[in-house]
């Protein structure tokens, strides 16, 4: 197997291959990935709104206990 992966017509056949199922499949490819992207986008909003949310409830506590 190991023979095989370095000989030259293989690697160029795989290439071709996957070159092939690339261009194929490529509006399916851009879409998944742009739905990825939005999908880590609202992530990262939804994290940033959490966060935001803690740092308050924080400064709060820490507020009551200043006072008390």
């Amino acid at each position: 197997m190991v023979s095989l992966s370095k000989h030259p017509l293989i690697v160029f056949g795989l290439g071709v291959a996957v070159g092939y199922v690339a261009h194929k499949y490529r509006k399916e490819i851009i879409d998944s990935a742009n739905r990825a992207a939005e999908k880590s986008k609202d992530f990262v909003l939804q994290q940033r709104e959490n966060l935001e949310d803690l740092m308050a409830a924080g400064k709060e506590a820490a507020d009551d206990a200043g006072q008390a």
